[in-house]
């Protein structure tokens, strides 16, 4: 893969145990610089909600059981690994508005500051620039040609939403995330 000189950004994704934004689960990410995937990994999070609080709708789709859940880290030291590794970049998720409601709640039940980082949505961006008749990560992924990951698991959706982003500035020449975003009428 080619290099986009100042293509820098870190691509995130959450999963849960259910609906409540502080039963999450698993976090994943994807950091990006210079238009190439530098790093990427994923974690499990012990829930604050407590592990009696599955969802069997959401197990069957991630794959995360209580007793897995059991293993993970706390959600402060989720966050805390989190936004180190994000840093100052822009933040992508392909549905930001759960993944940020996901940090604001955290933030929020921990006490600790709401990161003030430029947070983009690449769903948004990949319906504007594709203009598909369903915008889902696999099938956005599948448009652009983009090799086929496990879906649901919240590293390689991060990885996936990170390679989203690229493709779509590689074609527009976008060196940075806000010239990307501008590229495609996106404000």
């Amino acid at each position: 893969m080619e290099k986009i000189p100042g293509l820098n950004f870190t691509a995130i994704d959450f999963e849960a145990a259910n609906t409540d934004r502080l039963s999450v689960i698993s976090a994943g990410y994807a950091s990006v610089r210079d238009g190439i995937v530098t790093g990427s990994g994923t974690w499990l999070i012990k829930p604050e909600t407590g592990l009696e609080s599955f969802d069997p709708y959401a197990m069957r789709i991630h794959g995360i059981t209580p007793q897995i859940a059991a293993t993970g880290i706390s959600l402060a030291e989720s966050m805390e690994r989190l936004f180190r590794i994000i840093g100052g970049d822009p933040v992508l998720a392909h549905n930001m508005k759960y993944e940020k409601s996901v940090i604001n709640r955290a933030c929020q039940a921990l006490g600790l500051p709401v990161p003030m980082n430029e947070m983009r949505c690449s769903e948004t961006l990949a319906r504007t620039a594709l203009r598909l008749p369903r915008t889902r990560l696999s099938l956005v992924a599948e448009a652009l040609g983009i090799e086929e990951f496990q879906k649901h698991d919240a590293g390689a959706d991060a990885l996936a939403c990170a390679r989203i982003v690229i493709a779509l500035a590689a074609r527009q020449q976008a060196g940075n995330i806000r010239a990307l975003y501008r590229s495609y009428g996106c404000s």
